[in-house]
């Protein structure tokens, strides 16, 4: 059996690299205060229920959503943790505790939604176009990292998956895969098999 603890994330503006400056500037200062407060609150309540499973961390994989298949998985998590990143911050500790950090998604996907995303941020309108553009790249993402846990997963494996709310990888995992959902579903999924 393998099984998979999906921990639906919110990201913060140091999780986003270059992004971030730029999402930053779209909130109040009051907002961006707002924002920092609930993300360090949800990030505190997932260490503490990651802590609360009991979990042999010496048998465990960590897959991280923005976390390209390059060979430097390791550095990229040491350098946004040390911009302040709690979520990188936690895949550290995990990794200080033996779990082992697995290279996630594409890369040449991750730069494409890079450049929509800027192109996106920079513009004043939002064209139909554009968002189905971005919710097509959403899903071939998801469909990657999909198959990249398939592929790494072993039977009699546990693995921690830290996703984006926007995400849709509950019907896409194949079915002997068991999904473990500790803060429940994210909204908008619909159930995988009933």
């Amino acid at each position: 059996m393998r099984a998979l603890i999906h921990f639906p994330i919110i990201h913060s503006a140091k999780d986003l690299g270059s992004l971030g400056g730029t999402v930053s500037n779209l909130l109040t200062e009051e907002q961006a205060h707002e924002h920092l407060a609930a993300i360090e609150h949800f990030w505190t309540m997932i260490a503490t229920t990651i802590e609360g499973l009991g979990l042999d961390y010496t048998k465990l994989k960590i897959y991280q959503d923005g976390l390209p298949v390059c060979g430097k998985e390791n550095e990229i998590v040491a350098d946004v943790a040390k911009s302040g990143s709690q979520n990188y911050t936690l895949l550290l500790a995990l990794q200080h505790k033996g779990a082992m950090l697995v290279g996630t998604e594409s890369p040449e996907l991750l730069l494409q939604e890079h450049a929509l995303m800027t192109q996106l941020l920079q513009s004043t309108e939002r064209t139909e176009s554009s968002l189905e553009t971005a919710q097509a790249l959403l899903d071939q993402r998801d469909d990657y990292i999909a198959q990249r846990i398939n592929e790494t997963l072993q039977d009699d494996e546990l693995a921690i998956l830290f996703l984006g709310l926007m995400h849709n990888i509950e019907t896409k995992l194949p079915k002997d895969i068991v999904l473990i959902q500790p803060l429940g579903k994210p909204g908008g999924i619909q159930a995988r098999r009933e």
